[in-house]
């Protein structure tokens, strides 16, 4: 299972919005002082935390860290539905174009226009396909647990303490 933790922002019924916190795949921007290029992008763009919408199982409350997760193969799944189209069809145009061309000359022509064609007919694919997918509970996150910051426990010979 792939886990995130995040921010409950909104609750509507029995779902919950939350917005996870971003972080870097390398881990380098984690250090003081230091940054990457990622973060300079992210800077640069001003790209927002994604909002994301998940079965409230547990009743989580507005404000609540909370952990969310998805199954593994739910995930890689619904990337290959929606990377692996556009580029196919893309591919396919291309040689569709190529093969269209009354002369040589004119192949790589038709083959960008083909190209082109076949990448717009894939995003357009892709973004109606996953409308479809998030709007079904088998794609959705489920929050898993409430995170309680300051509950450390500690055990050791006197008895239990709480810090």
């Amino acid at each position: 299972m792939i886990e995130s933790e995040g921010v409950v922002v909104k609750v509507e019924g029995d779902s919950a919005y939350i917005q996870a916190q971003r972080k870097s795949s390398c881990g380098g921007c984690a250090k003081e002082g230091e940054s990457c290029g990622t973060s300079t992008l992210i800077g640069f763009f001003d790209i927002k935390t994604p909002l994301y919408r998940a079965r409230n199982d547990l009743g989580a409350k507005t404000g609540d860290r909370v952990v969310i997760g998805v199954e593994d193969g739910v995930l890689y799944r619904g990337m290959l539905a929606i990377y692996l189209p556009p580029l196919l069809l893309l591919l396919a145009g291309a040689i569709g174009g190529q093969l269209m061309a009354a002369t040589p000359a004119a192949g790589e022509a038709y083959a960008l226009g083909g190209a082109l064609a076949g990448l717009a007919a894939g995003f357009f694919w892709s973004r109606n396909y996953s409308a479809r997918l998030s709007a079904g509970e088998r794609y959705r996150p489920v929050i898993l647990s409430k995170v309680f910051v300051g509950a450390v426990v500690n055990f050791h010979e006197g008895g239990n303490k709480r810090c």
